[in-house]
């Protein structure tokens, strides 16, 4: 019974394990490197340094816009 257990457990954690190490798919094309999340489908480009998610476009194709305008004075 214990053996059972134990076996389940040992199992369980390389399963855990192996999901994890393959979530992630790294695309390197110069100057562009992205990582591609499996489980949520999001892409995440590199910039400077720091990872930036990539939004998708919205639905109806129309550029979003600022929540604040600025104007300027002439």
């Amino acid at each position: 019974m214990m053996k059972n257990l134990i076996l389940v457990i040992v199992i369980f954690i390389i399963g855990a394990g192996l999901i994890v190490e393959q979530r992630y798919t790294v695309v390197v094309h110069s100057p562009v490197v992205a990582k591609l999340d499996r489980l949520t489908g999001d892409v995440w480009i590199v910039n400077s340094g720091v990872w930036r998610k990539v939004q998708p476009p919205s639905e109806n194709g129309e550029q979003e816009k600022p929540a604040v305008e600025k104007e300027t004075a002439k």
